[in-house]
């Protein structure tokens, strides 16, 4: 009896320890999650790596900080630089021009036919073509004039027009009409037109005689008004010249002031006086840009077969060229056994004839190749 009483003790207190062991497990585990709310399912969730945020990654390395993060695409690379252009060598005139262009800045070049007796300079004036038709090459007056280049002259128009004076004394282009004759012409057929960088040598493609309507001729009224125009501005670009001079060379001094001190001023001067006489050609503006336009556009599109030639300075259209061609082909007086293409240079030249009132005597070239 006390044996199984024993044993009675033995099991209740077997059964005690069990009973403490399981309650005090419980309290272990629900204070291990305290505060959390998470399922089962939640904290599995949960156990995947997480990135780090932006103010955690800041205290590691960057190349641990990188490796959370997307690659950085490399940057494409710069397209190199086109090489730079080499400036255009500057032009240097042939020889013998040098003087020349110190008499007339708007030299352009030089004309000759060998036995015709024609042997002179020409200039180029686009912001006023007749300047010279009255004029020395030097700028004083004279009845023979200069022979000029007809405006927007540019060698991709592939035309040089050059007007002179059909002069009784057979100066200037007077002597142009011997190419009426068919035996002088065709003895006499190539024409040189030196430009002040390039020789040149052209040969006859055809001869003619035409007329200039009145209301297309310009009126001396017209030139005088023009070279007012260009006198003023004249004296006024050389009064603004002599100023500067005067600022940069006379120094004079201040009254009370003695010359050791530092109280020199420019001398104020009353305004340089400068007439019409004291001017030079250099002193003068003859230039002006037309660009590519086809000044005599509208011109050509009324020609309606009258051909006036003198409106086509501007070859760069080819139909503007055959037309061109053709009519001083029909027109000659006689066949010179010459003919041009498109984009061959033309040299025309033209002059005053008296067959018709506001005749005109017209000689052709075409540039030799």
């Amino acid at each position: 009896m006390k044996k199984s009483g024993k044993h009675a003790i033995v099991f209740i207190a077997v059964l005690v320890t069990i009973f403490l062991a399981t309650i005090v497990s419980g309290y272990i585990y629900s204070h291990k999650d305290k505060g959390s709310s998470y399922s089962v399912e939640e904290q599995l969730a949960s156990s995947e790596p997480v990135a780090a945020s932006d103010s955690s990654r800041e205290d590691l390395p960057q190349s641990e900080a990188q490796a959370g993060s997307e690659p950085t695409p490399e940057p494409e690379p710069s397209p190199e630089p086109e090489p730079a252009e080499e400036p255009e060598p500057e032009k240097i005139p042939l020889p013998g021009y040098e003087e020349y262009l110190a008499v007339n800045p708007y030299g352009a070049g030089w004309l000759e036919s060998d036995g015709v007796g024609i042997d002179d300079p020409v200039v180029y004036t686009p912001g006023s073509q007749n300047y010279f038709l009255h004029r020395a090459l030097d700028g004083s007056d004279s009845e023979k004039g200069t022979f000029f280049i007809a405006v927007n002259w540019q060698d991709k128009f592939h035309n040089t027009l050059i007007y002179g004076h059909n002069m009784k004394d057979g100066s200037g282009f007077g002597s142009l009409l011997k190419y009426a004759d068919k035996d002088y012409g065709l003895k006499h057929n190539v024409i040189k037109f030196d430009t002040l960088y390039e020789e040149r040598e052209y040969e006859l493609l055809g001869v003619f005689y035409s007329q200039i309507e009145e209301d297309e001729l310009e009126t001396e009224e017209d030139r005088e008004v023009k070279d007012q125009m260009i006198a003023a501005a004249g004296i006024a670009k050389k009064q603004e010249e002599l100023k500067a001079e005067q600022e940069d060379e006379t120094v004079g001094t201040v009254p009370g002031v003695s010359n050791e001190t530092e109280g020199t001023v420019p001398t104020v001067s009353e305004e340089p006086e400068v007439t019409e006489e004291d001017l030079t050609v250099a002193d003068l503006d003859l230039n002006r840009d037309f660009g590519d336009e086809d000044i005599y556009r509208i011109e050509k599109d009324e020609d309606n077969g009258r051909f006036r030639y003198y409106y086509y300075n501007d070859l760069a259209d080819e139909d503007d060229y055959d037309y061109f061609v053709r009519n001083v082909k029909e027109r000659s007086l006689y066949d010179t056994g010459t003919d041009a293409a498109y984009g061959d240079d033309l040299l025309t030249l033209s002059t005053c004839s008296y067959q018709v009132k506001n005749g005109r005597f017209v000689v052709v070239a075409v540039r030799r190749k």
